[in-house]
């Protein structure tokens, strides 16, 4: 081997010799990629003992409307054989996991948010793995159970299979005009919406909603022999 090295580096013309194959092979392996003769994958879905799901009611819902829609969810969840048991958490974010780390759920404390830990079978003692079970699952919760409410939204979530894997897209936008800024959302919604292999497309704002002050006439229920407390 010091006898091969020795004759490449004694000689300019097998160092050519040497860098052109190096060359040639360096190209032939990044042309694998665009070519297909080898996929380039992310880390394959792992099937999981657990998975959560994340409840987002409207922005002035009560924390009973919120948890109708928790119940409506744990009611259609609670017939797969496969689900061992359920935990909700209403008004806060579940134990952080890696999932709930990247999501932001240690952060949750508003009465419209809630998440449902599923925690099922060994992965070993069911035919189904998890993330195909999500699939499968995330079309009849979302139809049966975000129409409860309006602005109901309900995400199936997954913990990914390692750093490498990116299972969330996120689209920010800044400006000072806040109507300019929820109608661009609508857009970069709605575009996201049209794009294979994306789902649970949610937008991170405020609902509008039209808000009424009343004021008592105080000389009105005064002359009718009541007071302002009643």
């Amino acid at each position: 081997m010091e006898e091969l090295v020795y004759k490449i580096v004694s000689s300019k013309k097998n160092q050519r010799r040497v860098g052109f194959i190096v060359l040639f092979f360096l190209i032939f392996a990044v042309a694998m990629i665009p070519t297909k003769i080898v996929l380039a994958k992310m880390l394959p879905g792992k099937s999981a003992n657990t998975f959560s799901i994340y409840v987002d009611t409207a922005t002035n819902s009560t924390v009973k409307q919120t948890k109708e829609v928790v119940e409506c969810v744990v009611n259609g969840m609670k017939h797969e054989e496969s689900v061992k048991n359920m935990e909700m958490f209403i008004g806060q974010g579940a134990p952080l996991d890696y999932a709930g780390l990247v999501k932001g759920s240690a952060f949750k404390s508003l009465k419209n948010q809630a998440e449902i830990v599923v925690n099922l079978t060994d992965k070993h003692e069911r035919d189904e793995p998890s993330y195909m079970m999500v699939h499968r699952l995330r079309p009849i919760i979302k139809n049966k159970c975000e129409n409860i409410y309006k602005h109901t939204r309900i995400k199936f979530i997954e913990m990914p299979s390692g750093p490498p894997t990116y299972a969330t897209i996120v689209v920010n936008l800044f400006g000072k005009d806040s109507l300019l800024l929820r109608e661009t959302s609508k857009t970069v919604k709605k575009a996201l919406k049209e794009t294979e292999g994306l789902v649970d497309i949610d937008v991170l704002q405020d609902n509008i909603f039209t808000k009424y002050e009343i004021y008592p006439n105080v000389e009105k229920i005064i002359n009718s022999n009541l007071s302002v407390e009643q």
